[in-house]
Parts: structure tokens; sequence; C-alpha cells
């Protein structure tokens, strides 16, 4: 018996990048769902592998290439402001990162960089959590505005597009005051965004409104953050933002131990534009559930 799972409405995938080809054939590409499946008693189900999973596009039966359980850790790249707006509030961002580093699970990495006047990497991604207490104790104003959508497209760049067997994550905390990344970006940037779901990344972002800035920041934090169902924060003042930090930390830590039991489904078709698709499991008794978001988000 096949239990089947439809996708009736994807369209919102229309514009979304697929993940880089692994055919040699240059006209497939392939795209990735995450699904949930589990036994008439709610359990999950565990043991499955590629064969068991059946994709249908459009009526299309397509290859299904990986079909795995999506225990990666996560590497998550923390990017906090330290321009003219938040000069006021390093010791609520410091004590907010030390926070968060205490409660996020240690087989996580997290790569600390700074976004005040410019991109600076402060620590590449790692598990060593005294390097990053450390640094994050260390951080000072830089003055200036926000490079925020320079940070983000080179923090994916160069630390998370090409990290194999790692979930990919943003947190953000930012001022909603001037953005000074350069223009020439703009398009770029807007592409980025709409294909981040598609890619598996998740976004997350506090942003301390001064009413005296562009409001730029708050519009990327808010635009990655919904496009990737992620969890968006704005504060009229950072003294609650420890607390905050922290709670997003353990947050973090369910959706890892929640997304253990989803299966990282990847299929090839022919089309960069992802049309509706069945998925189905020739097994009894077993209920599929899916998200284009990694953990049903």
């Amino acid at each position: 018996m096949r239990t089947l799972l439809r996708a009736a409405a994807v369209t919102a995938l229309a514009a979304l990048a697929p993940l880089q080809a692994q055919s040699r054939n240059a006209k497939l590409v392939t795209h990735q769902v995450f699904i949930a499946v589990t036994d008439q008693s709610g359990a999950p189900v565990l043991d499955l592998g590629p064969g068991d999973f059946d994709v249908n596009e459009a009526g299309a039966k397509r290859t299904v290439v990986r079909a795995a359980l999506s225990k990666d850790p996560m590497r998550i790249a923390m990017l906090v402001d330290t321009g003219d707006d938040m000069s006021a509030s390093l010791t609520n961002l410091r004590a907010g990162l030390l926070g968060f580093l205490d409660v996020l699970p240690p087989e996580h990495e997290v790569l600390l960089a700074s976004t005040g006047r410019q991109f600076r990497v402060r620590v590449q991604p790692t598990t060593d959590r005294k390097k990053l207490k450390d640094a994050a104790n260390g951080l000072f104003g830089d003055g200036g505005g926000t490079v925020l959508m320079d940070g983000l497209l080179e923090a994916d760049s160069r630390f998370l597009r090409k990290a194999e067997n790692r979930w990919p994550v943003f947190v953000i905390v930012t001022s909603d005051g001037t953005e000074i990344s350069a223009g020439a970006h703009e398009k770029e940037f807007n592409q980025w965004v709409v294909a981040l779901a598609q890619r598996g990344v998740s976004v997350h972002a506090f942003v301390f409104k001064t009413g005296r800035g562009s409001g730029i920041p708050e519009m990327i934090a808010q635009n990655a953050t919904r496009n990737t169902g992620g969890r968006y924060d704005m504060m009229n003042t950072t003294t609650s933002l420890p607390e905050k930090m922290k709670a997003l930390a353990a947050q973090l830590a369910a959706d890892a131990q929640k997304m253990s039991t989803w299966y990282t489904v990847e299929f090839q078709t022919e089309s960069a534009e992802l049309k509706p698709i069945d998925v189905a499991v020739p097994r009894n008794g077993v209920k599929l559930q899916m998200s284009y978001r990694r953990g049903g988000q």
C-alpha cells in the first residue's frame, strides 16, 4: 500500500533557486523537500532510504538521489551590528551573545561576525565556546552604518553555501539604522533572499528600532525571516536582548532535535521551476508530512 502526500500548491516555489545539479546531464537540476514519516501510533519511522520514496512532479516520475534523516548540526552565522546606532547597547549585546552560547548545544558551530562600517569576521565557524565567548566579550563599536546586506551575502558565500553536512542558519542582531552596503549588490541580494528557503537556510533576527535610521536593515531582516519561516523580534530597547537570545538558542536546539526525525529528500527534475509534486512511501499505515523548510516550519 502506498501512502501518498500531495503538494497541491507550490506556486511560491516558481522563483526559488534549485540546489546545485548533481548529474552530468546539464538539463537536470536537484530540488529538496523535507518529509516526516510516522507510523500508526505517531512514532517517527527512521529506517527509510532513497528507494522508499516515490516522487512525481506533475505526473512525471522523478529520480530520488538522496533520502536521509536530517541530523546535520547547525552552522550558525551570527551577524551583529557594531555601528553607531548599537553603540549604547554593546553591553546588552555582549551579554546576549554569551547567553546564547551557553544555551546552544555544543555540537553546533557558530561564526561570529560584525557589520558595523564593514563586514568583519571575528571568529570563523567553530564549536570552541571559549574562543567565541572571548571574542564576544571583546566586541566594541566600529561606528558608521551597517553593511547587513553585504555581510549576509559574504557570510553565505564564504561559510554557509559550500558547507557540507551542516544546517545553515543566520542569526541577525541589528539596529534599524543606516544601511551602507554597496548599491550594486541590491539585485543579487533580492535574488538571494528569494532562494533561501529552497536551500534549507533558516534566518532569525533581532532588530533594535531606534527610529533614527533608514529602516532598511529592518526590511532586510523582515524579508529574510519571512522567506525562511524564521523568528523576527523588534525591540524598542535592548534590555531584554540577553534573555531573548537565550530563548532563541533553546528554540534552535529544539528545532535541531525535531529535524533529526525528518528526511531530507533530494530529487532531480528537468527545470528550475518546480511544479506540484506527489510524494509516496510504499508502506502500510504510515503518514507523511511535507515541508519546503527544515523542520516543517
